[in-house]
C-alpha cells in the first residue's frame, strides 16, 4: 500500500460507531461493534471489499491481512 493509503480506525467507545480514515477521506462504518477488534474486521472488509484494495495492497491475500491502525 501506498503512503496515502493507510489506514486508520478511530473507535468510540460511548457509541461503538467506527470511523475509517484511507488517505484524506473517512468514511463512518455503518454497523455497530461492540468491540473495537470486531470493528477493526469489518474496517479491513470495508476497505478490502469498497476501497479496491483487494487490487492495491501489495503483500495481502485476505482482507485480515491489511493493516489497520488503531485511534
Amino acid at each position: 500500500m501506498h503512503s496515502e493509503e493507510y489506514l486508520e480506525l478511530h473507535y468510540d467507545l460511548l457509541s461503538h460507531r467506527a470511523l475509517l480514515s484511507c488517505g484524506h477521506k473517512a468514511y463512518v462504518l455503518p454497523d455497530i461493534y461492540e468491540t473495537k477488534e470486531m470493528a477493526q474486521a469489518a474496517a479491513q472488509k470495508f476497505a478490502w471489499e469498497k476501497l479496491g484494495l483487494k487490487e492495491r495492497a501489495a503483500g495481502c491475500r485476505t482482507a485480515a491481512d491489511l493493516p489497520v491502525w488503531l485511534r
